[in-house]
């Protein structure tokens, strides 16, 4: 019997904000989320995070430079929260990478943490600040 592959999340259209960097983010969390999500076994998984911790860390920190660089192009008034959130998760990810190098089995924590992440800032924050440009652009 061939194994169905559940992925938790698939991108949308509905997830895009307009802005490239940000989106690739975005998808890039996605991503990680159904790959963790499908890895059963401790050395499929531990394959997975050992993969996946040095890019999320280098993409997001990018993701996160222009983020804050457009946040402040447009003036935003949540523009200190938004860097807080983005240096808190950078330190969780920081944290897990230790645990991962120190012989832990951390993926069940990295893909919650991802996912809390996803719904927190991806579609509470960000959405917030670009989803409102992102319609009137539409509009």
């Amino acid at each position: 019997m061939d194994q169905v592959t559940i992925m938790l999340v698939t991108w949308d259209d509905d997830y895009g904000l307009g802005y490239k960097v940000v989106d690739e983010g975005h998808a890039l969390v996605i991503d990680a989320i159904n790959r963790l999500n499908v890895a059963t076994s401790r050395a499929h998984r531990d394959g997975e995070v050992a993969g996946l911790l040095p890019v999320l860390h280098h993409r997001l920190s990018q993701q996160f430079a222009e983020e804050e660089a457009l946040l402040r192009l447009l003036n935003s008034a949540n523009l200190a929260e938004h860097m807080d959130e983005h240096a808190r998760f950078l330190s969780v990810l920081a944290h897990i990478r230790q645990l991962f190098n120190d012989g832990q089995d951390v993926a069940s924590v990295l893909l919650l943490n991802l996912v809390c992440h996803l719904v927190s800032h991806l579609r509470g924050t960000d959405w917030d600040e670009f989803g409102d440009i992102r319609h009137r652009q539409a509009a």
